[in-house]
């Protein structure tokens, strides 16, 4: 059987980076290959290439790290919150340990191109992957696949409107070694032709590829919260949706559920009737599931609303155009 290595977002809490890395390997497995996760860390050996780019990106990370430390102790989370991280880093190891399975550990870049050897192909996918930063670097760029190994991208997503001059060469360099390009967005098609010239397919996000039957068959039906609820998931802060929220509840005599994010520590997460902590992937579709409406400006929550039949309003996260 041929063997596939996946590069694949999967160590955080987010649900949408571990369903749609659990649908793709799913997916390519009932292709009839054998998929490997590559758990790789780069430690000290990541071997890259010295440019401009890339001493750019490192003294960018280094600026980050300085002011996330001298900001850590302005960071306030309230009990709830505390408890939501705790909770949601436990069940999200669970999910890893039960549902993604084949993981191999690799350190550094000469492991990483000696495991590749051993591939038909190495597939990299989905969720925000490509953020310019990662032009310069050699695992979901892809770069590190050896001779006669083909490299895919599936839905790929950067995340961002456009690239900074500054990434434009090297994400040019490896866009143009990827033997199946493919993105998740219209406007990463347009990035990736206006900087290299190649003509990248738009396909769906790998959770869109199961059918709502074959979610059900994976993940059983379960009644979180009592039915009869509007769902909210956030994991933007806007007051102004927040209020829209609980009108539209009002209007719809229903109540208004939220699951607490672990992306947005916000204070004023009581907007809500009821407030769900620490659920895990598998609670966040049932909880869509057996919603009466879902509003989120999150993509997944997007995707499980249109996979399960809900209907659904969409916010935006960040607009700095609007009031």
């Amino acid at each position: 059987m041929k063997k596939i290595g996946l590069c694949m977002t999967f160590k955080g809490t987010n649900y949408g980076q571990l369903l749609q890395s659990y649908a793709l390997q799913q997916v390519i497995d009932t292709l009839g290959y054998e998929t490997e996760i590559i758990d790789y860390c780069s430690n000290n050996n990541k071997g890259v290439k010295i440019s401009f780019a890339s001493i750019y990106v490192m003294l960018k990370q280094m600026k980050n790290k300085i002011s996330k430390y001298c900001n850590k102790n302005k960071e306030h989370f309230d009990d709830e919150h505390l408890k939501n991280i705790e909770t949601r880093n436990k069940v999200s190891n669970k999910f890893r340990k039960n549902k993604l399975y084949n993981k191999v550990k690799c350190n550094g870049i000469h492991e990483l191109k000696e495991i590749s050897k051993k591939y038909e192909a190495v597939v990299v996918g989905s969720d925000q992957i490509w953020a310019p930063e990662v032009a310069v670097t050699n695992f979901y760029t892809l770069r590190f696949a050896a001779p006669g190994v083909t490299r895919v991208s599936y839905a790929t997503s950067m995340g961002v409107s456009s690239y900074p001059n500054y990434a434009k060469k090297p994400a040019a360099e490896f866009w143009k070694k990827i033997d199946f390009l493919s993105v998740r967005e219209q406007q990463a098609k347009k990035i990736i032709y206006s900087i290299s010239g190649m003509n990248a397919k738009v396909v769906a996000d790998p959770t869109y590829l199961l059918t709502p039957e074959e979610w059900l068959e994976r993940i059983p039906n379960k009644e979180i919260v009592e039915k009869g609820y509007i769902l909210c998931y956030f994991l933007g802060d806007s007051a102004l949706i927040k209020e829209y929220a609980k009108k539209f509840s009002k209007s719809k005599g229903l109540r208004l559920v939220s699951i607490l994010s672990n992306e947005c520590n916000s204070d004023d997460h009581k907007f809500c009737d009821e407030v769900t902590i620490g659920k895990s992937p598998e609670d966040f579709i049932n909880l869509i599931r057996n919603a009466e409406f879902v509003l989120t400006d999150s993509f997944h929550g997007l995707a499980f609303s249109v996979i399960n039949e809900k209907q659904f309003l969409i916010f935006y996260r960040n607009r700095t155009d609007v009031k």
